[in-house]
């Protein structure tokens, strides 16, 4: 296969800095992160910490000063050995213009996905189900898997979240130099783009890929951006998330359809195709249609022979997660193609419909995924059942323990959320090549050998290294609302490095509940009040544009913050992002997670926390269901959910917070022993590396 890239120029002697940079095999590599903070620590900040951007952005003088300087040199190599021992073929020479890169030749999974979290540099993702698509192609490449995942290459990425005056969250978007970004365009052999084209009504658009290099493993994202494009086909990969119904659609036939074409294109012959919500799902028309071109065969012949090797992962039980359109909507793009699949259009849209419905002009995307797939899994063990209940309806005559959903637990790429203070504790103490054996449950007995002394210094410099940046986050957002100084500097004093720090970062939807906390706001200020035993709590996280009630909890959490005693202690960081979720993973004591269940599929978040010592506080749904143990964490409310009116469940639910904080979490944080050390909390955080991490 053959790429186009757009290098910076470079002295000879750094060439190696551009095969490091242009793969995102660095972004959970510390001494690979560090070279580049190296080469200048404000520009590493400014440019979002995007390697080929700072290169490109770098004096030619200053980089030839680099090039002479045996210290950073000696560290180039060293780290340089390690990148092409750790993706073998793949760390061939970088250089400006058209390169070899080694082609997929064994079968593959074609991992389909419409956001993925790499890393902030990259933002085409927008929460849990990009990040953790991102920690799949990184853990495929550390387990060498045959892999690619497919994807959209969106212009404007995810918005930039602003708050103005009142508190209410407004969204900036911005272009992104594609030039600049850790990406090379596949291009056929004379260097032109390769491209691939869709049918859409009365035109013809056309959509070209671009290769984001993850280690070992390959990421396609597709792009239709293009001059030959109409002006609203180019904007189909514009944002992530688009309101508009239509283009929504437009993005999912790009994602599903164009993503098993360009795989075509590049010779890519996946044996397994893996829809990620349904997003994707119109992939397995498009490979029916292909057979059936190809064979001469029946449309039901290709759906039985197709949907072996089609995995379907549904990741939520709410239902706007589960994509849906209308007939009239789709008619158009898609009944000039029913002579291509040789279907009714009744037939068609019955491979959309959900069974029982009420809207009968409804085209489910998850429902024709289902219908194309071998396996279909939730994404926790409480999820698989709550899956099984929810699409029963697909399998009448089955009873619903029978139906054939299961599950697949989420997990966390390590070395991406671990801390730097507790990745080196846990290479001295536990193995050195901990990373590389991480489910060995044995091994990880070790953790008791860390000392109190030993852990504490540990966590204390996580939470320092959060609480300076919530300090920065905090005077940035001031600065915006035009305060004064002696209120900037009243206000950033009051994040406290040696506090109880509390984390709440997420998707902000009203089933996450960000205002349980404050239902019982008289008692909450009193933990406040108590300067001997003070507390901070840190939220993170954004609404998705339309909704207005993730909007609204933004808002609550906001105003709260701006009252005694709350003030400078309460504070929410605005544009979160996965360099905010790293600080705040590796920084906070405890993991803050009460949605209400059964309505987290998995979540993730604590599990990136665990390892890094914190404590997990949560309700009884996804993943805590299975991670709970006594000494680890603790359970917010009794986890009955089933038929409980929701009002309910959220006063009991508040009630058990407020109780757990006033009664457990504070006083056991600050029980210190003769050493000002609380080694009964630390007993706990023992508890939580070892039952989690593994």
């Amino acid at each position: 296969m053959k790429v186009y890239c757009h290098a910076p120029e470079v002295p000879d002697t750094l060439r190696p800095l551009l095969d490091i940079a242009y793969n995102l095999w660095w972004v959970s590599d510390p001494a690979a992160q560090a070279l580049f903070e190296n080469l200048g620590v404000d520009l590493w900040s400014a440019s979002h910490h995007n390697p080929v951007k700072m290169l490109r952005q770098l004096d030619r003088r200053r980089l030839e000063d680099f090039a002479r300087d045996p210290v950073f040199m000696a560290q180039l190599a060293t780290t340089h050995q390690r990148f092409q021992a750790a993706v073998g073929p793949l760390g061939g020479a970088v250089r400006r213009g058209v390169l070899e890169v080694p082609n997929l030749t064994e079968p593959v999974v074609a991992y389909f996905s419409a956001e993925f979290g790499i890393h902030e540099s990259l933002p085409v993702y927008s929460g849990g189900l990009g990040v953790l698509a991102g920690d799949h192609v990184k853990s495929a490449s550390d387990l060498a898997l045959p892999f690619c995942g497919v994807g959209l290459l969106y212009r404007q990425g995810y918005f930039r979240q602003r708050f103005n005056l009142e508190g209410w969250q407004f969204e900036l978007f911005e272009d992104m130099g594609f030039h600049d970004l850790p990406l090379r365009m596949v291009v056929n052999d004379d260097g032109s783009p390769l491209k691939f084209k869709l049918n859409l009504p009365e035109r013809e658009a056309q959509a070209r890929v671009w290769l984001a290099q993850v280690g070992r493993s390959a990421l396609y994202l597709l792009d239709t951006y293009l001059l030959e494009n109409w002006r609203e086909d180019r904007l189909i990969t514009n944002r992530l998330y688009d309101s508009s119904r239509e283009h929504r659609l437009l993005q999912e036939i790009v994602l599903g359809v164009g993503g098993v074409r360009a795989l075509k294109a590049m010779g890519i012959r996946p044996h397994r195709f893996h829809m990620n919500e349904g997003h994707s799902a119109f992939l397995v028309l498009e490979r029916a249609a292909q057979l059936m071109a190809t064979e001469n065969i029946s449309f039901e012949e290709a759906q039985r022979r197709t949907r072996p090797s089609n995995v379907f992962t549904t990741h939520t039980p709410v239902a706007a997660g589960h994509e849906v359109f209308r007939r009239e909507l789709m008619e158009p793009y898609f009944l000039p193609q029913l002579e291509r699949l040789r279907l009714t259009p009744e037939a068609f849209f019955a491979l959309g419909h959900r069974p029982g419905s009420a809207e009968d002009g409804n085209f489910e995307m998850t429902s024709l995924a289902i219908r194309f797939s071998e396996r279909i899994n939730g994404v926790s063990k409480l999820h698989g059942e709550v899956s099984r209940r929810q699409w029963h309806c697909m399998w009448p005559d089955l009873n619903e323990t029978q139906v054939p959903i299961t599950h697949v637990t989420n997990g966390v790429h390590a070395s991406t959320w671990i801390g730097p203070e507790m990745r080196q504790l846990l290479a001295d103490r536990v193995a050195t090549d901990w990373l590389d054996h991480i489910e060995d449950r044995h091994m990880w007995d070790r953790v008791d050998a860390i000392s109190d002394a030993e852990l504490w210094t540990a966590r204390c410099k996580q939470r320092e290294r959060l609480v300076t940046a919530g300090r920065r986050h905090a005077d940035r957002q001031l600065r915006g609302r035009n305060v004064d100084h002696e209120t900037l500097v009243d206000m950033s004093t009051r994040l406290l490095p040696g506090a109880l720090t509390i984390g709440f970062a997420r998707r902000f939807a009203t089933y996450k509940r960000a205002d349980l906390l404050f239902q019982h706001r008289e008692r909450l200020a009193k933990l406040f009040e108590n300067s001997e035993r003070p507390i901070q709590i840190l939220f993170a996280g954004k609404a998705h544009p339309a909704d207005d009630g993730g909007k609204q909890l933004l808002q609550d959490v906001i105003r709260a913050s701006r009252k005694e005693p709350f003030r400078g202690r309460i504070v929410l960081l605005e544009d979160y992002d996965m360099a905010l979720a790293r600080l705040l993973v590796q920084g906070c004591d405890v993991w803050l997670n009460n949605p209400r269940p059964p309505k987290e599929a998995s979540g993730t978040s604590g599990m990136k926390a665990c390892p890094n010592g914190a404590l997990t506080l949560s309700t009884r749904d996804g993943w805590w269901v299975e991670g709970e143990s006594p000494d680890n964490g603790w359970t917010i409310g009794d986890g009955i959910w089933d038929g409980r009116d929701p009002d309910d469940l959220d006063r009991a639910d508040a009630e058990s917070l407020i109780s757990l904080l006033e009664n457990e979490v504070v006083p056991l944080f600050y029980d210190l022993d003769e050493r000002g050390i609380p080694s009964r909390w630390l007993q706990r955080a023992r508890a939580s590396i070892k039952s989690v991490t593994p």
